[in-house]
């Protein structure tokens, strides 16, 4: 056999087009990369015994909408001035892993050169009395990389168009700075503080509201939950000295609904393991969150980061209940450190854990499909049951038959919900609690008997009053009052039946006697 010439394979300089102008179609996720690689350093900066814990950290965001200038700055491990350049230089030769770090490949630095004229990184490293900083001239990159007859491989690049600065710096610093000068003007959301501040508390790792930790994540988290949710991994992260949260609240925008509390769920494989574990709001999912409401749809994160858009997992529901992922306000967080995300971060890389992962999601969303379904069910029989409550309790009920009658098939409807096969989890049965605390609350706001109390994991019972309206006693008045005056009279005897104590209705009632033998008499 005859050995081939041997070849030295060279990188062409279209990987820097590629890396650095056509990574992402989104502007605002440059943020995302900054963040995530502050992230890691902070991390590194408590594994090394620099900083005590992960929320001694800090990541503050800069922007100057004036001066088109945004500085990103963390307190994390920095760089040492003798690795600088190998670090910041070399290409896609990062040892991030994608499992212990956020980052994975070493190449999202670059993309928010796109965006500017002068890309900067500065950094130093505790105990060393330089700073070192590393520029990028971009303008000189995007003209060699137009001119057809510049041949000059990705490296040659990236040498021919970077410069190193030293600066004097104290030794107990220790710090990485990110700065892009001359913001292009056609990314003006770049810019906005407020854009920006909304973007990061859906995608970075921040922490939650004091509300909603306090008052949901507190009283519903246990178990092995608590471990998962607590190393969660929050880390605090300030726009021009405003501290970023997590946008959650104690209700869902837009539908209104009050969260009863949080449902925790894993994940789990024989083979792999626990591959994910998330929450989701309870609520009584009475419709569809609307799209103004950008908390909306379950977000899968790894490393508390998300990854990829909002609706990421909206095709993980079936096929015909793609609707679905718009009735949660929900997180799944990945765990195995196996599953690792695809360069773009809008998807997973394909490994086996990945697969596993991506169907136990779809058979979660499958249970889901069938919660919210007999929320909707069990709302529609409710509405109707105290729709028609109200009308016979009115002091001169209209329709009392047809009222009574819409009021029988409500129970019946609701009694059938209670004992479907779709009722029988725990998650169900919190729903339908919820559902019978509206009939008790609207029956005790009309004075009416209280229902006894059904426990949770008992089909709903309600009892279906039979309030007949007092017509008969008032007929003897017609022979001596005009029609209206005995409406008048009814009126007044039902209302202060309607207003007293149950306990007092017969004393009520003997008074109403009274009254009309005394109307007759006068």
């Amino acid at each position: 056999m005859t050995e081939l010439k041997t070849h030295k394979s060279r990188i062409g300089k279209g990987l820097i087009n590629m890396l650095m102008f056509q990574m992402y179609g989104d502007e605002k996720l440059i943020y995302r990369e900054y963040v995530q690689n502050a992230r890691d350093a902070i991390n590194d900066a408590v594994n090394h015994g620099i900083l005590g814990a992960i929320t001694d950290g800090r990541i503050s965001i800069t922007i100057d909408s004036a001066k088109r200038f945004i500085e990103i700055r963390d307190n994390g491990i920095g760089i040492p001035v003798e690795r600088v350049e190998s670090v910041l230089l070399d290409i896609a030769d990062s040892d991030k892993d994608g499992e212990s770090s956020a980052g994975q490949f070493g190449i999202g630095r670059l993309v928010g050169g796109y965006f500017c004229k002068k890309l900067s990184f500065k950094t130093t490293y505790k105990g060393e009395e330089l700073a070192s900083e590393i520029v990028f001239d971009i303008d000189k990159i995007k003209a060699i990389l137009n001119d057809e007859n510049d041949k000059r491989d990705a490296t040659d690049v990236i040498d021919s168009a970077s410069s190193r600065n030293l600066y004097n710096e104290n030794k107990d610093d220790h710090y990485f700075i990110v700065t892009l000068y001359d913001i292009d003007l056609q990314y003006p959301s770049l810019l906005s503080k407020d854009i920006i501040a909304d973007y990061l508390r859906e995608v970075a790792p921040v922490d939650y509201s004091a509300q909603f930790r306090n008052q949901l994540i507190m009283t519903s988290v246990s178990g092995e939950y608590e471990y998962l949710q607590k190393n969660v991994g929050h880390f605090p992260i300030s726009i021009n000295g405003t501290a970023i949260e997590k946008r959650y609240g104690l209700r869902v925008v837009g539908t209104n609904d009050i969260i009863n509390g949080l449902e925790y769920f894993s994940l789990k494989d024989d083979t792999y393991g626990l591959l994910a574990w998330g929450w989701y709001a309870l609520t009584d999912f009475t419709k569809a969150i609307p799209v103004s409401d950008t908390n909306s749809q379950f977000r899968l994160r790894k490393h508390n980061i998300q990854v990829g858009e909002a609706d990421m997992l909206t095709t993980y529901f079936p096929r015909n209940e793609t609707r679905g992922n718009k009735y949660f306000y929900g997180e799944i967080h990945i765990a195995n450190q196996k599953i690792k995300l695809n360069s773009a971060r809008d998807g997973l890389a394909p490994t086996p854990e990945a697969e596993c992962l991506k169907c136990q999601i779809r058979d979660f969303f499958d249970g889901l499909v069938k919660l919210y379904h007999l929320a909707n069910d069990t709302k529609k029989a409710v509405e109707r049951y105290i729709d028609a409550y109200k009308t016979i309790q009115a002091p001169t009920p209209e329709g009392f038959d047809d009222a009574q009658k819409q009021l029988n098939e409500a129970n019946k409807k609701l009694e059938s919900i209670a004992k479907s096969k779709n009722a029988t989890n725990p998650v169900a049965q919190k729903v339908l609690e919820s559902y019978k605390r509206r009939i008790k609350d609207i029956q005790a706001n009309t004075n009416t008997k209280e229902i006894a109390h059904v426990p949770a994991s008992e089909p709903i019972s309600i009892p279906t009053p039979q309030v007949k309206p007092e017509i008969d006693s008032f007929e003897i008045l017609n022979s001596h009052y005009t029609k209206d005056q005995v409406a008048l009279i009814r009126k007044v005897c039902m209302s202060y039946q309607k207003n007293c104590p149950v306990s007092q209705d017969k004393l009520i009632r003997e008074l109403q006697r009274k009254a009309i033998r005394e109307l007759i008499e006068a």
